[in-house]
């Protein structure tokens, strides 16, 4: 499982990388132009206090801007970071709205999660902790969901919530196919042993992961 769990981090990395370059070139730019507005510092002078005045708010705006790309770059490094030590340690204790919300930051590295499928997620305030091997519950997870991004098409609406401890993962546009099923089974195998595990057709396709150690 940990060997799979990497060979997926590793699929994604392109991904990863595509991610961390967009706000790094917007950080870039806009310190560039701030470096540029600070040759200039000494046309000051000359200026009228109203003058300097727009010059400042300009800086402050791309400042903010910094602070901004800062904070995206930020988010995509903790989930990475994340999820190879979560990967590593393998069966540990785990605050479930902590990984569903890692989870979902790092699958944002698959195009067609971050651009062709409108997420849905909903988790409520409170914690809940399982001891769980993480590899077998993230196998799960991201299973289920690539087996959805597969099987479906652009446009795909994906839910993910946490209710009383348990997650949901649906999507009305999925067909539960006798393909479909064995995909899924494959992808929660490692961890019925240790998880209630339902599947719903009724309404497109609903996975539900019961965790037992909660």
């Amino acid at each position: 499982m940990k060997d799979r769990m990497l060979a997926h981090i590793g699929s994604l990395t392109g991904g990863v990388v595509h991610n961390l370059n967009t706000p790094l070139m917007w950080v870039m730019g806009r310190a560039q132009l701030i470096q540029a507005r600070n040759e200039g510092l000494e046309s000051l002078r000359d200026m009228a206090p109203e003058e300097i005045a727009k010059v400042r708010e300009k800086n402050d705006k791309d400042i903010r801007s910094i602070l901004e790309g800062a904070d995206k770059i930020d988010f995509i490094l903790k989930a990475l970071g994340f999820k190879i030590q979560m990967v590593n340690e393998g069966y540990t204790s785990v605050e479930l709205r902590e990984y569903l919300d890692m989870e979902l930051n790092f699958l944002m590295a698959d195009m067609r999660f971050k651009h062709d499928t409108k997420r849905e997620v909903s988790m409520g305030s409170r914690s809940y902790y399982a001891k769980v091997d993480y590899n077998a519950l993230s196998g799960a997870v991201t299973g289920v969901i690539n087996a959805i991004l597969s099987r479906t098409e652009r446009g795909r609406t994906i839910r993910i919530a946490l209710e009383n401890g348990v997650i949901h993962l649906s999507c009305p546009e999925m067909m539960l196919t006798d393909e479909a099923k064995e995909e899924i089974d494959a992808a929660c195998r490692n961890l019925i042993p240790v998880a209630d595990i339902m599947l719903d057709d009724g309404q497109g396709l609903k996975v539900s992961i019961a965790l037992k150690d909660l």
